[in-house]
């Protein structure tokens, strides 16, 4: 967000209007927050609280009055708040709490975010001035109470119920909570906010980690998928026009070889490790799954495969190769590419985003991106129906996932696993 011009153009012209500095800021804020606070779009328009968080942070280094420390609570206990922002999150000792009671945000706010991911219940809109230290409160969380919903829909349709995770802290809580699997582990973790490229080490002792996590379950781990909105800055990636149009996913690691191949390597050394250790996991076959993002062609497939079998011949015996669905190129050519993966996953985000030709961060289309929408529901069919066609199973791993009104919509299109944010 501070590399945002329209954030630092406005604290600019205000001081070049004779404010002072802390006015000029405050200005800017209020102006953003309000642009924010006409859209309609309840998850766009809670990003007014990631402004107002920003800014804090901002004003609170420029007077000195920056300062962090852990809120720790008795185990147990439900922190009742007035407002909190994403930076608070970082200050709180999630293992003493049960939950948390907010008088004002959203349900799409990046707190509710973070606080599902740390498996903990969260309620929005609770009037909280008469709750005193000691009364015994609720919390009332839907997507807590939506997990439950899918997973009976999903297990007595006798579907896969997978769990989307970015860390292996992830991984075993989704396992602890009965996930099938991992449907959806997120690798560019790894790779941002660092100087330089993991090596192959690391990246081996993380995937086989991850994989050791799993204990014999499916692990769909995406390789590398960076560009658009996910920059590494140790690598060239020149400005593009339209970034989400350009050298992203599986465009990006085959116009970089030198970094696919670490991580392609890393992923094999991985399987082998655990395969040494733990044979029984694969005696039916390789539980780890390698999901290619933004696949457009076959022949992005089969230069993957190609660069595979030049690491080593045997990759096969070490892992699947399947890819993500999430363009409209990969939706109408679900059969020619289901003849050469072996299994597809559906990301709903980004196949909303190009069906519908509409920006899921722009909120001037914010109408437009509609997961619901026939086009959007058509493309996920004719995934499905391809991938059936060819014997491979297709899941989704999007945000519709997670959405109890999609469960059964998603179960009648004959999907065979649902990857959910948190179980």
């Amino acid at each position: 967000m501070l590399d945002d011009p329209v954030l630092a153009e406005s604290v600019r012209g205000n001081v070049l209007a004779g404010m002072d500095e802390l006015s000029a800021l405050d200005a800017a804020r209020d102006m953003i927050v309000s642009m924010f606070g006409h859209i309609d779009d309840e998850y766009l328009a809670a990003r007014s609280d990631d402004v107002r968080d920003i800014f804090g942070q901002i004003r609170d280094a420029m007077t000195g009055n920056a300062v962090s420390s852990v809120f720790k609570a008795a185990k147990g206990s439900i922190l009742v708040a007035e407002e909190l922002f994403p930076s608070d999150m970082g200050d709180l000792d999630f293992s003493s709490l049960s939950g948390i009671l907010c008088h004002k945000g959203s349900t799409t706010s990046h707190v509710c975010i973070i606080a599902h991911a740390k498996g903990l219940p969260i309620q929005m809109g609770v009037e909280v001035a008469g709750i005193r230290d000691g009364d015994a409160v609720c919390v009332d969380d839907p997507v807590f109470g939506g997990v439950p919903f899918i997973s009976a829909r999903v297990r007595t349709a006798g579907r896969k119920l997978y769990v989307n995770a970015g860390s292996v802290d992830e991984i075993r809580a989704g396992i602890a909570a009965g996930a099938d699997g991992v449907g959806l582990f997120r690798t560019e973790f790894l790779f941002l906010g660092r100087d330089a490229m993991p090596s192959r080490e690391e990246q081996r002792a993380l995937y086989r980690e991850a994989l050791a996590a799993c204990e014999g379950r499916p692990l769909l781990l995406r390789t590398l998928d960076v560009g658009g909105d996910k920059m590494l800055p140790y690598m060239p990636m020149p400005a593009e026009d339209n970034p989400f149009l350009g050298l992203r996913g599986v465009r990006f690691c085959l116009a970089h070889p030198e970094l696919f191949r670490v991580q392609l390597s890393a992923v094999l050394d991985a399987a082998r490790d655990v395969r040494e250790s733990h044979p029984l996991w694969f005696d039916a076959g390789t539980p780890l799954r390698l999901m290619l993002p933004m696949v457009c062609s076959v022949e992005e497939i089969r230069q993957v495969k190609e660069m595979l079998s030049e690491i080593d011949a045997g990759y096969a015996s070490l892992v699947r190769v399947g890819i993500m669905v999430e363009t409209p190129a990969a939706a109408l050519e679900a059969a020619s590419l289901a003849a050469e993966s072996a299994f597809f996953s559906i990301g709903t985000n980004d196949l909303t985003q190009y069906v519908m030709a509409a920006d899921r961060g722009n909120p001037a289309v914010a109408g437009q991106y509609d997961p619901y929408a026939p086009a959007v529901l058509k493309a996920i069919a004719l995934a499905v129906e391809a991938a059936h066609a060819y014997g491979i199973p297709a899941g989704i791993c999007g945000e519709l996932a997670s959405d109890p009104k999609a469960t059964d919509i998603l179960l009648s299109m004959g999907l065979d696993s649902l990857s959910l944010s948190r179980l």
